[in-house]
């Protein structure tokens, strides 16, 4: 196990080395003059910012340096947690990330949790009573889920709320800790919005998978041995369908922590997606770059988690 988890962690570095290196490209590639951009923003006249203060900012910034002295430049403040200042917040990006990434991960974890405790019962109950009417209601509203895009039910929530309750999430952000009514309140329909997708993904492979489970020779053989139906299903069934479900959850949260940037922009929560989304319509080269590494970890990490987590499932799987 132990060789397992550092030889993983060793490509994780690797792929967080490609990963920066694209991000670094593209940042690169991108049309525009970032010093120009900035000053053009700052100024009441964008059109007659001095050339000498657009050259000033640019070696300020070291873009004037070759391509491979500004990338391990960067890379080493990686290492040094000096990730340098946003051009658009004008606030350490260090700073900037660690107080967005808590709201984003609350965002997706609500989500996550709420997904899992509705979908996978859901999902089980829709196999057992295959071709009822509970089954059938099950799918009508999972497929409904899987249907609806999540920006198109986070805008309906906003018009529901605003036309027929007359009532908005409160637009300044509350601490959970500190506020957590104001902050329920704020967090709690973008995370239904985006748990009504996610539920119907989960439930739908909890549902093939115990219905693929339920039809193996050793459930046939305790049913004949007129075992109780929760006895079947808790001991025999469940417990081994969950390994395909486990991985789509895993998966689904890394796309989570990614996807919440449309409903952080619906709902104004000041995230890290929204902070993305802001730093790339201003390029903010420092903000995306570092944004985009820690995003790609968050991942490595989360696929490393699940993979770990097969081994306490299912005991034939074995991790080298």
């Amino acid at each position: 196990m132990h060789r397992y988890v550092i030889t993983r962690l060793l490509s994780g570095v690797l792929t967080l080395v490609l990963v920066s290196l694209i991000i670094f490209a593209v940042m690169r590639v991108l049309p525009g003059d970032v010093a120009r951009i900035v000053l053009a923003g700052l100024s009441d006249n964008p059109a007659s910012v001095p050339q000498e203060q657009i050259d000033a900012l640019r070696k300020q910034l070291g873009l004037n340096d070759p391509l491979p002295k500004q990338y391990f430049d960067w890379v080493w403040g990686l290492v040094r947690l000096d990730w340098g200042t946003s051009l658009r917040f004008n606030t350490p990006v260090l700073e900037e990330i660690t107080q967005r990434l808590p709201v984003t991960i609350e965002l997706a974890t609500f989500t996550m949790l709420i997904a899992i405790l509705v979908a996978v019962p859901l999902g089980v109950i829709s196999a057992i009573r295959q071709d009822t009417w509970i089954d059938y209601l099950a799918r009508i509203i999972s497929i409904g889920g899987l249907a609806m895009p999540t920006f198109w039910s986070g805008t309906l929530v906003i018009l529901v709320l605003s036309i027929g309750f007359h009532w908005l999430p409160p637009l300044a952000y509350a601490d959970l800790v500190q506020d957590p009514l104001t902050n329920a309140q704020q967090v709690i329909w973008p995370v239904l919005a985006l748990a009504y997708y996610f539920t119907a993904t989960v439930s739908r492979m909890t549902r093939s998978q115990m219905l693929e489970v339920l039809r193996q020779d050793y459930v046939r053989t305790a049913w004949a041995k007129g075992l109780p139906e929760t006895l079947v299903v808790a001991r025999h069934a469940i417990r081994n369908a969950l390994l395909p479900v486990v991985t789509v959850v895993g998966l689904q949260y890394a796309v989570l922590l990614g996807g919440t940037v449309i409903m952080e922009q619906i709902f104004s929560v000041p995230g890290i997606g929204r902070a993305l989304v802001q730093a790339i319509s201003a390029k903010d080269f420092p903000l995306v770059q570092n944004i985009i590494v820690v995003f790609a970890a968050i991942i490595i990490v989360i696929n490393l988690a699940v993979d770990i987590l097969y081994g306490y499932i299912d005991p034939r799987v074995h991790l080298r």
